[in-house]
């Protein structure tokens, strides 16, 4: 793997899989942006990684993607200060417990798992459409879980203001990364940017320590079962450079295999609602987002 030349964003990289596939990417010397919301955790992280790799090429954002104004202020930035992103890791995510609005006044869950991939994924798609090049598309990839499969969702409302269990808020987001991949890259040239899923694996971490000593408990007990960091980022950083995972889009990855999905993601008109009911949410304009789009629109088919 040489990413020499390429620049990757990934969200959720303070630690766990984010961090283990920052540090990878380094070593493969690509500038590396890691996207946390701790700015000493996440500063550190980028450090360790510089010193451990010799590149000097790691750098730190801070946003916390559960809010609307910071995650389209990173996208801001992060499209002003690279040109070109050849790599966009959405993988910041956690699990709620108990149900909590952001300041937006939208669930955290939805937001924070949902939103902020929709949102930097759309406002990145110029700086992704400038680092594709003939034969070498750039690549989205956005961190779901087999636990879309227990997903239970009522399309009236997406957020669980009824009903709200933070295991179901969580399925339900999983099912949405795979909703908003299918659906991006049937409005994108593959040719030009590949988006695919994939599920890491229950994997040694913090995730789901900020829900008290529950969390914490239930942390303890996933993690006798758990995998390494390193393992769970492996079919993350595969999907980033592999000739074969770019040889289709919008599909579901799991230890580099390509894996069918639960009959209610293949659910396309729902997946086509939640787009509509998501956008306005993300802040974006709807013609900056046509505008987006139409820079990596599918070439349309030639006639006889």
């Amino acid at each position: 793997m040489d990413f020499t030349g390429k620049t990757v964003v990934v969200t959720g990289s303070s630690d766990g899989i984010g961090r283990a596939a920052a540090s990878a990417w380094a070593a493969a010397r690509a500038e590396v942006v890691m996207v946390g919301r701790n700015e000493a955790k996440t500063a550190a992280a980028a450090r360790a990684i510089m010193s451990a790799t010799g590149n000097g090429q790691v750098h730190w954002a801070i946003a916390d993607l559960s809010r609307r104004d910071a995650t389209l202020e990173l996208a801001r930035q992060l499209a002003a200060r690279h040109p070109r992103i050849h790599v966009l890791a959405n993988n910041a995510g956690a699990l709620f417990l108990e149900r909590e609005d952001t300041g937006d006044g939208v669930e955290r869950t939805f937001a924070l798992n949902h939103l902020a991939y929709m949102t930097l994924s759309l406002a990145l798609l110029p700086n992704l459409a400038a680092a594709a090049i003939p034969g070498a598309p750039a690549r989205i990839v956005n961190v779901s879980s087999r636990a879309h499969r227990r997903a239970s969702v009522d399309p009236s409302d997406w957020q669980l203001r009824q009903g709200y269990r933070g295991w179901r808020a969580y399925a339900n987001s999983k099912l949405f990364n795979l909703w908003f991949t299918r659906t991006l890259a049937a409005r994108v040239d593959a040719a030009r940017l590949v988006v695919h899923a994939m599920h890491p694996g229950v994997v040694r971490s913090r995730f789901a320590t900020n829900n008290g000593a529950m969390g914490r408990m239930q942390r303890q007990i996933m993690n006798l079962v758990s995998v390494s960091p390193e393992q769970g980022a492996d079919t993350l950083l595969w999907l980033s450079h592999a000739a074969e995972a770019a040889a289709s889009s919008g599909d579901y990855w799991v230890t580099r295999q390509r894996l069918s999905i639960s009959r209610l993601a293949r659910r396309d008109d729902l997946a086509a609602q939640l787009w509509t009911d998501s956008l306005p949410l993300t802040g974006l304009s709807p013609d900056l987002v046509r505008a987006h789009l139409a820079q990596l629109a599918p070439a349309a088919p030639s006639s006889a």
